[in-house]
């Protein structure tokens, strides 16, 4: 086996935030079909998390999943065509699955350790029964929840969302691509945070524009469902594809400020080459 290419790391401009937001939607448009399936099925699992002991399995295997959906990525602009299957590919590599899934751990324990922290022992103050009906997605109860503990929840959330972004977002790709240790992956990545925190800036703030009309018709949606109405068909079918495209235009933009501040290692281009020209649906 080849040895792995000395890693670097660069500092780039705050213009480079556009390249990497056009580079991104340029790759989801050479396999626009394929990278929606796959976009699905990755929120399928998202959806999952919400299911008790089982959720907690998911939020613990999505550094797995990440590195799978910015190998599918990687593929793309190899000028391959990644399958279905390209999610589960790092869990195939014994030298790095175990590694993810300790990241997942860590994100889980630590998101879990400022949600306890933020919320105060507030969540005791709901009722159980309510609190139940809310984990089987009964959207009805949200109402009956007082307002001031779902905004302190949802700020909890947000927290806890960003500090475990932070963590994983380049640490992923770290330990995937580039075979990284958990620590010196975790590390190298705040540093590397630090070091482009413009041109980071600056594509989390696009993004952010591009997510407010999404979350705008979401928000719509749901209020719909909550005052008893009915959603029309064409707005679901509007978000059952807006919010897998913007997922796509998310990690693309990942993969590519990765690959440009951290380069990457050209032995792992091979990886599942053998399954890339099948769709599995």
């Amino acid at each position: 086996m080849n040895e792995p290419s000395p890693l670097r790391m660069h500092k780039l401009p705050t213009a480079r935030a556009l390249a990497w937001l056009t580079g991104s939607w340029g790759l989801v448009r050479r396999q626009p079909v394929r990278l929606l399936l796959i976009s699905l099925f990755f929120q399928f699992f998202l959806s999952v998390s919400q299911a008790g002991l089982l959720g907690l399995l998911v939020v613990m295997c999505l550094p797995v999943l990440s590195a799978g959906l910015l190998h599918a990525f990687y593929l793309i602009e190899a000028g391959e065509r990644p399958m279905l299957a390209v999610l589960f590919i790092p869990f195939t590599v014994k030298t790095t699955v175990s590694r993810l899934l300790m990241l997942g751990g860590v994100v889980l324990v630590l998101g879990l350790l400022l949600v306890s922290i933020f919320m105060a022992g507030q969540v005791m103050d709901i009722d159980p029964e309510l609190l139940r009906r809310v984990e089987q997605g009964d959207l009805d109860a949200l109402q009956y929840i007082d307002p001031a503990t779902m905004e302190q929840s949802l700020l909890a959330m947000a927290l806890a969302a960003t500090v475990s972004g932070m963590l994983t977002y380049f640490s992923v790709p770290l330990i995937w691509f580039r075979h990284q240790a958990i620590g010196r992956s975790v590390l190298l990545g705040l540093k590397a945070l630090g070091r482009n925190w413009k041109p980071l800036l600056l594509i989390g703030v696009l993004l952010g524009l591009l997510a407010v009309p999404i979350v705008m018709l979401v928000g719509y949606f749901y209020l719909t469902m909550l005052s008893g109405g009915n959603p029309s068909t064409m707005l679901a079918i509007v978000l059952l594809v807006l919010g897998p495209l913007f997922q796509l235009l998310l990690f693309g933009t990942q993969y590519l400020a990765f690959r440009d501040i951290f380069g990457l290692d050209e032995r792992f281009g091979r990886v599942g080459k053998s399954s890339t020209d099948q769709l599995v649906a």
